[in-house]
């Protein structure tokens, strides 16, 4: 094991701790959150120093890591609070697919003369912007499209996603803040028993029934993490089918989350967010630009085009249909990203008791991706042909 392998493991594991003390002690953390520092940190390490970097450590951090936050992040989910927020994020949900489906149209008639068969990029967009990267491999193998085609546009998604990443959990909310109007926090009333809310309370990390409770936490998400795994192996013989292990794995802990010891413990929540930022490290030690911009500079532009196009024309109805600012937030990170940013979007903004909604929607989007971005994939071709 290479010192190059150990300092890697280090900055995974031990960068988070610093991001989440900096921001309790930073006046900044508003503007540059812990989710962004620890996202920069790993770009600017892969992309602007020639320290070799061991994608597979990486690959296996955020695939583990994002695994274990979500059990930990539904534990303190409150389910009969959180599920009457339910019906208004679908509809921001199916607004925002809408949205996607009308700018990937737009992005392929305006690059087709510039990308050989740009409806195979158009309906893999469409996947991202359901559901996923899953979405877009699956579509893409459906498609038959070029591998290089697939690699391109994986980073190319990385680098805008990165960006508007940034944006979600920096300056965005605040932005939008202004016009929209705000989230009704207390329109299901008080929190339930064994609900506790970051904000207004603080804990001591040497406190030791506070590491007994993250220790029972970890192992609790440990099991349910096993368990889902090996259902997966013992129904698929494999673990490869991503929207069954990130169903079942969510379902398990929302079904933990109803018993009696589980909602006693406190501050699940903040292990959860730990485990996040590891994540958004890792994660960004994979974003290697350098490919993307000798190579696919047009499939960035496609990209990019059609990314944020869908963005503000899912705002643009947002605001038309008077959806509150937290609920478009939610809404656009579960169609854009999948659940496994809806934690971070959640903390940045606050608002806990649209997590399991977000979790749900994306959830959603695994399941309806691939139907929405094969089937226009070949509407698109007919259409060109």
């Amino acid at each position: 094991m290479s010192i190059y392998y150990i300092a890697q493991l280090l900055l995974i594991l031990v960068f988070p701790i610093l991001a989440i003390w900096y921001q309790q002690k930073s006046r900044l953390s508003k503007w540059l959150s812990a989710i962004v520092l620890c996202y920069l940190v790993g770009i600017l390490l892969r992309n602007f120093t020639h320290l070799p970097v061991n994608d597979g450590l990486a690959q296996q951090a955020t695939e583990l890591s994002i695994l274990l936050a979500i059990p930990l992040l539904l534990f303190s989910t409150r389910f009969l609070e959180v599920s009457s927020y339910f019906r208004q994020g679908l509809g921001s949900f199916l607004l925002c697919i809408l949205a996607g489906l009308i700018s990937c149209i737009g992005a392929t008639f305006l690059f087709r003369g510039q990308i050989p068969e740009a409806w195979k990029i158009g309906g893999m967009l469409v996947g991202i912007y359901t559901g996923g990267t899953p979405n877009m491999q699956a579509i893409g193998l459906a498609t038959q499209a070029p591998q290089n085609y697939i690699i391109l546009l994986n980073a190319s998604d990385i680098f805008s996603g990165g960006l508007y990443l940034i944006l979600l959990t920096s300056i965005l909310p605040n932005i939008l803040g202004r016009f929209m109007r705000p989230f009704d926090k207390h329109s299901i009333g008080a929190a339930q028993p064994g609900q506790t809310d970051s904000s207004k309370e603080s804990y001591e990390i040497s406190d030791k029934t506070l590491w007994y409770t993250w220790g029972a936490a970890l192992l609790l998400s440990l099991s349910v993490l096993g368990l889902t795994l090996g259902m997966s192996y013992l129904f698929f013989g494999s673990l490869e089918a991503i929207a069954f292990i990130m169903l079942l794995l969510t379902s398990l802990a929302i079904a933990c989350s109803f018993l009696p010891f589980v909602q006693r413990w406190q501050y699940t929540y903040e292990l959860g967010e730990y485990f996040l930022l590891v994540f958004c490290v890792a994660l960004g030690l994979q974003a290697d630009f350098s490919t993307m911009l000798n190579e696919g500079q047009v499939i960035l532009q496609f990209t990019a085009v059609a990314m944020f196009a869908t963005i503000l024309l899912h705002l643009l109805f947002s605001v038309w249909f008077r959806i509150d600012r937290d609920t478009f937030l939610i809404a656009s990170t579960a169609a854009l990203y999948g659940p496994a940013f809806i934690g971070q979007v959640a903390t940045v903004i606050n608002n806990r008791q649209l997590v399991l909604t977000g979790m749900a929607l994306g959830l959603l989007g695994y399941a309806v991706g691939n139907y929405l971005g094969i089937g226009l994939a070949h509407l698109l071709f007919w259409w060109l042909s």
